[in-house]
């Protein structure tokens, strides 16, 4: 498939639409300030109708060519919202855009090579999805055409396969998505040269914001915002106890009260920043820790997801990403902030609670326990080793000579953010990135007359098992019966 750019003409009409003459209008309400200016400044004027259709035909997201309609490069530009054009999600601005071609059979070096690339997405081949190649001079085109900069003045090009013997990024996209911005009207500030255009209000109240800056002659793109981001960014900044009802809290270890809460979203308010979305597919960017809150009345006996605002953050360090629900402003905001980080990167963190003492005496037991557990878990790039956690006296029968002490582990991978790829049913990670609930059952250490006598994996049912986890033997031949030792399969 060949790029087409857009017309001369298009792209004339962006560059002089901006400085046409025109009747002047009242402005649309706006709810962003516009560009301060100078006492002896003229005001912004309201962009006019033929101004308004000239935008849009420059800033068309998609194009007919030999009867296919094909997405324009300035589409990539509206598939993020950023506060700095060089933050834009560049994975994103690619995904549609216009390719130098797909790989064929014919390309199998260059598909070789491209399949060789660390995290190369399926196993995918030439033939099997579309292998769209788009080349750094495209890319750099585009960027310089709508926003005066090339690739190299990006915060961040990761996240797209990209192979430097061709100078090209791949993308494997099938379906038809552009980015879009429809103008419906905007304000233009001469002196300054600037430029705030706004598309029509969507069902939420709020509205896409395109800011533009002149250079010279030209008028680039330098912001694509989201207001109900600062909407959303309000509300929190104004935040206090009495606005939340209710902290949902996934750790064991105490929840932080409504005060210590509020106090940290309200100081995090402080430090947005451009970020792309935290993914669930596997990626260096997925969301690994949560909390939620409930922005409603307190001491409800349900709270509906509406009032909800979700705290996501992943390995990236001091960097949380937060939205709400539908009673709360739509937007999706990045923000910088160590403590609210930390706050949601620990806690899952519970000290170990080992009772140094008893597990002494059946140290070489454990150990055989779960070195076999890794063997379990250790094929195919696996876990590697495992630390204990836990390790008390849960339960003891007189009748029996027997006690059972409740045992757990954390297992870990090398290095230790491949635990990730490895989480399934309830397991998690703590802040060391150590794995825990692989046991997907109960395990006690059982000794029988003081003497380390083998391993009791019981299923979990009712919520006073672990004070009567030797209850159900009637006998010591019973218990020994049900016990793994070193040797037995698990």
């Amino acid at each position: 498939m060949k790029k087409r750019m857009f017309s001369l003409l298009a792209a004339l009409a962006l560059a002089l639409l901006l400085t046409a003459c025109g009747p002047e209008a009242p402005a649309p309400v706006d709810t962003t300030p516009p560009p301060e200016t100078s006492p002896a400044s003229e005001p912004a004027r309201a962009l006019t109708q033929e101004e308004v259709a000239a935008v849009n035909e420059a800033f068309a997201s998609w194009t007919e060519e030999n009867g296919v309609t094909i997405a324009t490069p300035v589409s990539g530009f509206f598939t993020s919202y950023y506060d700095d054009v060089t933050r834009l999600d560049f994975a994103a601005f690619l995904q549609y855009f216009p390719d130098d071609g797909t790989l064929s059979a014919g390309d199998e070096a260059e598909a070789a090579a491209l399949a060789a690339l660390p995290g190369y997405p399926w196993g995918i081949s030439p033939g099997s999805v579309p292998i769209h190649r788009i080349t750094r001079a495209s890319v750099d085109a585009a960027l310089e055409r709508y926003a005066g900069i090339t690739s190299a003045g990006l915060a961040d090009t990761s996240g797209v396969p990209y192979l430097e013997d061709y100078d090209a990024w791949y993308t494997f996209t099938s379906d038809f998505g552009p980015g879009m911005f429809v103008c419906a009207g905007g304000q233009v500030d001469e002196a300054a040269g600037t430029a705030l255009l706004w598309s029509e209000p969507w069902a939420n109240g709020h509205r896409a914001e395109l800011t533009l800056q002149k250079d010279g002659e030209n008028w680039h793109i330098r912001a694509h915002r989201n207001t109900a981001d600062q909407a959303l960014l309000e509300r929190l900044a104004n935040l206090t106890a009495e606005d939340i009802g209710y902290v949902s809290w996934y750790g064991s270890n105490e929840p932080p009260t409504a005060e210590e809460l509020a106090e940290l979203l309200r100081q995090a308010a402080e430090h947005p920043i451009d970020h792309d979305s935290l993914t669930l597919s596997g990626s260096a960017t997925d969301v690994v820790w949560t909390l939620d809150c409930y922005l409603a009345p307190k001491d409800q006996e349900t709270y509906s997801g509406d009032d909800a605002l979700y705290l996501q953050a992943g390995l990236e360090e001091n960097v949380v990403e937060v939205f709400g629900g539908a009673n709360l402003p739509g937007g999706r905001l990045h923000l910088e902030s160590e403590a609210l980080y930390q706050l949601l990167r620990t806690s899952l963190d519970t000290p170990d609670d080992i009772d140094q003492e008893a597990y002494a005496a059946c140290k070489a037991l454990t150990g055989a326990y779960y070195d076999a557990r890794l063997a379990q878990v250790s094929a195919d790039g696996g876990f590697v080793g495992w630390e204990l956690t836990g390790f008390r006296e849960a339960d003891d029968e007189t009748a029996l000579d027997a006690r059972a002490y409740a045992i757990s582990a954390a297992f870990y991978t090398d290095p230790p953010e491949g635990a990730l790829r490895l989480l399934a049913g309830g397991m998690y990670v703590d802040s060391s990135l150590r794995a825990h609930g692989l046991d997907w059952q109960r395990v006690y250490l059982v000794t029988i007359g003081g003497e380390p006598a083998g391993v009791l994996r019981q299923d979990w049912e009712g919520t006073e098992a672990d004070s009567d986890s030797l209850g159900g033997f009637a006998s010591v031949e019973e218990l020994r019966a049900a016990l793994w030792m070193p040797g037995m399969e698990l």
